[in-house]
């Protein structure tokens, strides 16, 4: 998610919109970013989270589902396709750290994605070798839905204050419940349409993921159940976080991560 964390969207919810798309929307408010969370390592968190960098400038977050292939946001790629501009790395907990890096072959996201909407805010990349190293590992799609009140954990190098413009280098996690769907429309109608293919999850006004976040995990027993999208501002008083589901997408991932595993 970003400061706007990533509709470029519809004009009334333009600013909405991901910073880390444009760069060039100013956020509602200062408000601390993984809103309320905590310092955590990546080992420590499981070895799956990835850092994505276009043009060496760190965008998103992402979670490594295969040796070969990261899961993350469609959003991310918005105006960025050049794939060989595009790298991926693991095994670091500080941006400023030196992981293993892997350069993107191929990236993919739904037909059905678009800004205007975030529904389906899905990509997989497949990378041109295996994500391995110490420290590294993957993590399993989630195996079912998750219902509200469930806690889960949001991990990412999202910024402290959405008013500056770069991440953060130390990695953060903060523990959200998932907020029941119909009152997350609530607060979103009319600017955006929370679809089926969404999870809305956070602590009003405390706990949230925020700009940088995009791309990266939302975890239920050690299982990757959403991928950070979007809201408007952080840790808001009336709008959750927004993730995609990935139990609801899994038939996009498990069909893409087909045809780049049979190349």
């Amino acid at each position: 998610m970003q400061c706007l964390r990533a509709l470029s969207c519809l004009l009334a919810v333009s600013n909405v919109l991901a910073e880390d798309l444009n760069k060039t929307i100013a956020p509602q408010r200062p408000s601390p970013r993984v809103i309320n969370g905590y310092l955590i390592t990546n080992e420590k968190l499981g070895g799956f989270l990835i850092a994505m960098r276009y043009d060496d400038e760190f965008i998103c977050g992402g979670s490594l589902i295969k040796e070969s292939i990261v899961l993350t946001a469609a959003h991310c790629f918005i105006r960025r396709y050049n794939k060989s501009k595009w790298t991926a790395e693991g095994g670091i907990s500080n941006l400023t750290e030196s992981g293993v890096q892997r350069y993107i072959k191929k990236f993919a996201w739904p037909i059905q994605f678009r800004r205007k909407t975030m529904d389906m805010d899905v990509a997989l990349v497949l990378l041109n070798a295996p994500m391995v190293g110490i420290g590294i590992d993957t993590i399993p799609l989630c195996s079912h839905t998750v219902s509200t009140g469930t806690t889960l954990q949001v991990s990412g190098w999202g910024l402290i204050y959405p008013r500056t413009a770069e991440p953060e280098n130390l990695l953060r996690a903060v523990a959200v419940p998932v907020i029941d769907r119909n009152k997350c429309r609530q607060a979103y109608r009319p600017k955006v349409l929370i679809t089926e293919n969404m999870i809305c999850a956070s602590v009003l006004g405390k706990k949230d993921a925020c700009m940088y976040d995009s791309g990266g995990p939302l975890v239920y027993q050690n299982e990757v159940c959403g991928i950070v999208s979007f809201g408007i501002g952080c840790a808001s008083d009336k709008y959750p976080g927004v993730y995609t589901d990935v139990y609801k997408v899994a038939p996009f991932i498990e069909k893409t991560m087909k045809k780049f595993l049979q190349g």
